[in-house]
């Protein structure tokens, strides 16, 4: 208890050895050497894993040394129930899952086109089209099935989509969504390169957007309005020289900028998409941890009734809303989509059910604001959990034995643009209402 008293806040660190140390902020007054050597005494039954580390903040402390306990502190995470401690682990890679929390490049909007679009100081568009990823936690559940269904809806009322294929170790976007075969081969649709090539090509010098995309134009695909396209970026041609390009892609969140935020900012000037759609890696990679780290306005989330699927999408939603909101941040928006539902009456209802309990359990307590504490109308509370448009709320894609296997998408589309993928797209273009106003949480 003494101890306590004469501390103002302490963590408990480890290096990238798994090594533990600690810094503890004294009060004034505090005798220091008499709370190091009870420190010490406590951690010592730690063994090996101990380096035999106490940091001491105190006014005699240098500011550099300060400022290097700031940023563990900082970076800590909360231990429930003691505000004046905290738990530092170092990493060496999947660093975008940490809790750094971005913001998307640009402030969402369906009317910003250049010539409307707000411009920053340096005479950039201050806006740009809604960034959305698509996200599963287990592969195979039909996600990029469903990014491809929503496009190609988008693109038949008109508009432009760009669609990125950020599932750099098994890609699929861009050969789902293939290349006019008009287009081939050669030029610029010819769909040898990629997001793996421009990432390594862009830093060395001005490159363009063009040379890494193809389009789908085909009136099969994206009907006959004017205007409808839409334009893929693939990860990359998957020949023999594919692994060594994707071996020297650095994905690690270091600096105030990603590289990927340079790419979607080339990507809005040059395209001038209506929609930018990320389809991600699955898992905890950290493609998908950088894609799930801020830098887009709406993450759609595929789960299953599988346990191992619910533990790691249980995880994915405390980060987008418990460690943003621990960490003064308003959630990140999302909404989560149930996948592969057996098309059988009774066990779909049963399903059904399951998934909804699990999904109001896990948005209660690691996403959704506590009705007492009044959140304000910028935050999804327990009180909105019936809301139709709420996070709580799943949409059920039932399985379909026909997409197992077909020779080309476009013999599935009329299966694309109906049902349960109607209701995803509703569910997305809501949150982007061309009223420019964000989605009303508080109205079902």
């Amino acid at each position: 208890m003494e101890a306590e008293e004469s501390i103002e806040k302490a963590v408990l660190g480890q290096d990238l050895f798994g090594l533990l140390r600690v810094i503890l902020w004294l009060r004034p007054g505090a005798e220091e050497g008499a709370l190091r050597a009870r420190v010490e005494g406590a951690l010592a039954g730690s063994g090996r894993f101990w380096t035999g580390q106490v940091w001491i903040s105190s006014a005699k402390t240098s500011r550099a040394d300060k400022l290097v306990y700031s940023s563990a502190w900082d970076e800590g995470i909360t231990v429930p129930g003691i505000d004046k401690f905290r738990i530092d682990d170092r990493t060496r890679t999947r660093t975008a899952w940490l809790p750094r929390f971005r913001t998307p490049p640009w402030e969402a909007s369906r009317k910003w086109r250049p010539a409307k679009a707000e411009t920053k100081e340096d005479g950039t568009p201050a806006k740009g089209p809604p960034i959305v990823v698509f996200y599963s936690f287990k592969g195979g559940v039909g996600r990029t099935t469903a990014l491809a269904a929503f496009a190609i809806q988008r693109a038949r009322e008109g508009e432009r989509v760009l669609v990125i294929d950020m599932d750099l170790d098994a890609p699929g976007a861009g050969t789902l969504l293939a290349p006019d075969p008009k287009d081939l081969p050669g030029g610029d649709d010819d769909a040898s390169r990629g997001v793996v090539d421009y990432l390594l090509e862009a830093p060395l010098g001005d490159v363009p957007f063009g040379d890494y995309v193809h389009r789908c134009r085909r009136e099969s695909l994206v009907g006959d309005a004017e205007g409808a396209e839409i334009v893929v970026m693939p990860a990359g041609s998957v020949d023999e020289s594919y692994l060594a390009k994707l071996s020297r892609i650095d994905l690690e969140v270091r600096g105030e900028r990603h590289p990927l935020e340079g790419l979607l900012v080339h990507a809005r000037d040059e395209i001038e998409p209506d929609w930018i759609l990320l389809d991600s890696r699955a898992g905890l990679s950290a493609s998908a941890g950088l894609l799930l780290d801020g830098i887009a306005h709406l993450h759609v989330l595929f789960g299953t009734n599988s346990t191992q699927s619910q533990l790691g999408l249980t995880q994915v939603i405390r980060n987008l809303g418990e460690e943003r909101i621990r960490r003064d941040g308003l959630q990140a928006n999302c909404f989560v989509v149930q996948a592969m539902v057996v098309d059988n009456v009774a066990v779909e209802k049963l399903a059904r059910a399951q998934f909804q309990d699990w999904l109001e359990g896990t948005m209660r307590d690691h996403y959704l604001v506590a009705a007492d504490e009044d959140p304000g109308d910028e935050f999804w509370s327990v009180r909105d959990i019936d809301t139709k448009s709420a996070p709580s709320r799943a949409i059920a894609i039932p399985y379909r034995s026909r997409f197992a296997f077909f020779p080309s998408l476009d013999d599935v589309v009329p299966d694309l643009v109906v049902g349960s993928y109607r209701e995803v797209a509703g569910r997305i273009l809501a949150q982007f209402p061309v009223g420019e106003k964000g989605p009303d949480q508080g109205v079902d």
